[in-house]
C-alpha cells in the first residue's frame, strides 16, 4: 500500500511541475515588454554602396553600455563609455519602434531579449543597423 502511495505522489508531482509554464511573453503587449533596461551586446552593421560588395561589421558592447526604454516615452542610453543619451520613441505597433521619429523593426521581443533594425538611406549609401540587446 505505501509503494502505491508513494508512486501516485511521484505522478502526481511530475504532473505538477510540468504543467507549469513560463508566462506568455505573447499576451503582454510590446508597450509593456519593452520597458526597462536592457544590456547592449552588439550591433550588426551593413553597408551597401553602388558597385561595392556589402561590407558587414559587429560592434560588441562594451560593460555598463545599455539602453533604458522609460514610460517617459524616453531612451536613456549610453554606448562605449560615453555620457548618456536621450532619446524619444513610442511603440507604433507590435512591430515598429520608433526612435526620434525613424521607423525600427522590432525583429523580436521577450522579457530577456530585444533586436530592433534602424536602415538610413541616401544618395550614397544604405546602411542597416541590427541592435541586439539583453536583460
Amino acid at each position: 500500500m505505501k509503494k502505491i502511495i508513494v508512486i501516485l505522489l511521484t505522478i502526481l508531482s511530475v504532473v505538477i511541475v510540468t504543467s507549469c509554464t513560463k508566462d506568455d511573453d505573447s499576451e503582454m503587449p510590446a508597450k509593456e515588454r519593452i520597458l526597462g533596461k536592457w544590456k547592449f551586446i552588439s550591433v550588426v552593421t551593413e553597408t551597401i554602396r553602388p558597385s561595392k560588395p556589402v561590407e558587414v561589421t559587429t560592434e560588441y558592447g562594451t560593460e555598463g553600455a545599455y539602453f533604458d526604454f522609460r514610460n517617459d516615452g524616453n531612451i536613456y542610453y549610453a554606448l562605449d563609455g560615453n555620457e548618456e543619451q536621450i532619446e524619444p520613441y513610442s511603440i507604433e505597433n507590435e512591430t515598429t519602434l520608433k526612435i526620434n521619429n525613424d521607423a525600427c523593426p522590432i525583429k523580436e521581443l521577450t522579457r530577456e531579449k530585444l533586436v530592433f533594425e534602424y536602415v538610413k538611406v541616401n544618395a550614397n549609401y544604405t546602411r542597416k543597423q541590427t541592435y541586439n540587446l539583453a536583460r
